[in-house]
């Protein structure tokens, strides 16, 4: 299957892949407001991050239909993900200049959790059951979420494993290599694609995978290589992955992937591993399965040649695991210093609910009928994957909340259907954190410094500065500094949950 024209993108679907609409607006034109809906639109401020070369046009049709089907006029604060969580934090330093609604990138910082005890955001839980699509959270995503047993925020829904490899068909092709399907094919094809010159220049310029500072990588090797995600409950005790087996015998393979220089050495430093994908320079590419179609734009307006795929679960010594995530993907939560009143928290609660209805579900994955898809038996067919992706993906996307469940199903694209049916099997292969919605205050004051002594430690030991001994002794300082009273902490958080 030919995959070169990359940028053909559907929304994560549910189970059912069934995230693809019927009309969100006939023959291009807007749905009118109903009479309820004609009062005068809701004025929101918003803070929210943009992956995309250039952030989401307010004034693109989209937006504008958005904010006709919500009844709001939206004025958001636009920031680019790699300065994302900085000026999240430097603004709820100055609590005066939060926005109505913002967008929390990481919502287990310690920052963020300290807040919300400190009643800088509205508790949601109490009010969720008065709006008819925001009382259909999934609990276990809320759980996920929630700070002391309370809600603060509403999540961007997420499948629970989006992540896998992303890889040069079109190098592939080149080279006379099949679609790997174990971790050994892979490392081998990191090693064709560092030195046997994929991309036929004649030149060893390029890398078997793009590495950053990120550890998504890492995170997925550790996977396959058996290590527990992040925290494992285990003969009564609770202890953090590095000290596993498995964990050391993944850096012993990263040490040794980097002396043969599969893949950069300037990653420690690296904000964006898709950097090197895009510049032809690199073949793989691990993180989220869907971000075959949303982050490339750079490499195939270069070489419209180029062709990207994803690859199903691999095999490893662990067997077929990826890491499970939170089911999320940041989550939205509303300061009390710009929303005063509990009338104004219905109404930023309101323009949330909207968002889970049909009519903004079917804008957000499938566009304007006539212009971005047509109906054909009683399904939707995208008509342009690219003039989609530019008008409406890239628009909306990062406004998305709910999993598209109602919309109705549709045709896509092949490779948008391959990686969500992988994504769909993931679910059976994720490996949990039995410390997500765990709290340790030890981690709370101390979280930064302790997974930062691991961090250094581990990029020491895989560019070769750091050996075995010395990694044991950075977990032995890491002990010290307060990480047996984590371990210990979130045995006994996680053992009063075992019990309820």
């Amino acid at each position: 299957m030919k995959t070169n024209h990359i940028f053909k993108r559907g929304l994560l679907v549910t189970g059912a892949l069934s995230i693809i609409l019927a009309s969100a607006c006939s023959n291009g034109e807007g749905t009118k407001p109903s009479a309820s809906e004609s009062t005068k639109p809701t004025e929101l401020t918003m803070m929210n991050l943009y992956l995309t070369p250039e952030p989401p046009k307010m004034d693109s049709e989209a937006m504008k239909l958005l904010q006709e089907y919500t009844n709001t006029k939206l004025n958001i604060t636009w920031v680019p993900s790699s300065s994302y969580s900085e000026k999240v934090t430097a603004s709820i330093a100055v609590a005066g200049d939060l926005p109505q609604i913002l967008l929390v990138k990481d919502d287990r910082n310690p920052a963020i959790i300290e807040a919300a005890r400190a009643g800088l955001f509205w508790e949601l839980g109490p009010y969720l059951k008065d709006y008819p699509n925001l009382k259909t959270l999934d609990a276990t995503r809320l759980t996920n979420t929630s700070i002391d047993g309370k809600v603060y925020s509403i999540f961007r829904w997420r499948p629970m494993a989006r992540n896998g490899v992303i890889i040069r068909k079109d190098w592939l092709n080149n080279l006379g290599l099949q679609e790997p399907k174990n971790l050994d094919d892979l490392m081998n094809i990191f090693k064709a694609f560092t030195y046997n010159d994929p991309d036929k220049n004649g030149k060893n310029d390029t890398y078997g995978i793009s590495f950053d500072s990120s550890s998504a990588q890492i995170f997925h090797l550790l996977a396959m290589m058996g290590a527990p995600n992040t925290w494992e409950y285990k003969d009564g005790k609770m202890s953090p992955d590095f000290m596993t087996k498995p964990y050391m015998d993944t850096m012993k393979l990263l040490q040794q992937m980097f002396k043969d220089k599969l893949f950069n050495s300037d990653f420690p430093v690296v904000k964006d591993r898709t950097v090197l994908v895009n510049q032809g320079k690199a073949g793989v590419y691990i993180g989220a399965y869907d971000d075959l179609n949303s982050r490339f734009t750079d490499l195939l307006k270069a070489n419209p040649k180029a062709e990207l795929d994803t690859v199903a679960t691999l095999s490893g010594p662990g067997g077929m695991k990826v890491q499970g995530g939170t089911g999320y993907n940041s989550v939205y939560m509303i300061p009390k210093t710009s929303v005063k009143t509990e009338d104004d928290l219905k109404k930023v609660l309101t323009y949330i609910d909207k968002l889970g209805d049909e009519k903004v579900q079917n804008l957000m994955a499938w566009g304007i009928e006539g212009k971005h898809y047509k109906v054909e038996n009683g399904q939707a067919v995208r008509i342009d994957e690219q003039v989609f992706t530019d008008e409406i993906y890239n628009n909306l996307f990062q406004l998305m909340v709910f999993d598209g469940s109602k919309a109705l199903p549709g045709k896509q694209d092949p490779s948008v259907d391959k990686y969500n049916k992988l994504i769909q099997n993931n679910e059976q292969y994720a490996v949990p954190n039995p410390a997500l919605p765990l709290l340790s205050k030890t981690y709370m004051e101390k979280g930064k410094q302790l997974d930062q002594v691991i961090t250094d430690a581990r990029t020491k030991f895989i560019l070769g500065e750091l050996d075995e001994n010395g990694f044991q002794q950075a977990i032995a300082n890491w002990q010290k500094l307060g990480g047996d009273q984590v371990m210990s902490e979130y045995k006994s958080e996680y053992e009063k949950t075992m019990k309820k």
